[in-house]
């Protein structure tokens, strides 16, 4: 093989590889609409980055730390509590801006999390949906995945890739 034949070898390489490269657009973030508990549409966003976000990483790293700290914890509601705080701040760490007249501190984010625990599902699904932050992400029609009537369990995502419900 040529010196020529090699470079440009290299280069359509290069060019394949940049097919799954996730950091830059999980670092842009998508805006995830917000609905009210009831499904009632709302003026409301977050901005959301993805999982292979920088700062997202860096949250992960930091939790991963701390659960040695946590670990130690004797009492089982206290390390409960702990673990769950640890869970809010590495989704907080998700959020990049919102709609909200407050400022989109890492504070403000975190208790606005915990008191909205279907948001906080909501931006754990969609930041973990890489598909997402390589097409129109979200459309307002998108709905946050929200538990049945009456349950606290969980439900399944109830968005696709495309961004429709």
């Amino acid at each position: 093989m040529s010196k020529r034949t090699r470079k440009a070898a290299k280069v359509a390489s290069v060019a394949g590889m940049s097919d799954f490269f996730t950091r830059d657009k999980a670092n842009d973030g998508i805006r995830l609409p917000l609905y009210k508990p009831d499904g009632t549409a709302t003026e409301h966003w977050l901005m959301v980055r993805g999982v292979d976000s920088d700062a997202f990483r860096e949250a992960e790293t930091d939790s991963k730390r701390r659960a040695m700290q946590i670990s130690q914890i004797k009492d089982e509601g206290e390390c409960n509590r702990a673990v769950m705080e640890e869970e809010l701040r590495m989704v907080a760490a998700l959020v990049i801006d919102w709609s909200f007249p407050a400022p989109c501190t890492r504070k403000e984010v975190i208790e606005f999390l915990r008191k909205a625990p279907q948001i906080e599902k909501a931006v754990q699904t969609v930041a973990g949906r890489r598909a997402l932050f390589f097409g129109n992400g979200l459309s307002s029609s998108t709905r946050s995945p929200q538990p049945p009537s009456g349950s606290t369990a969980a439900q399944p995502d109830q968005t696709k890739p495309d961004g429709q419900a």
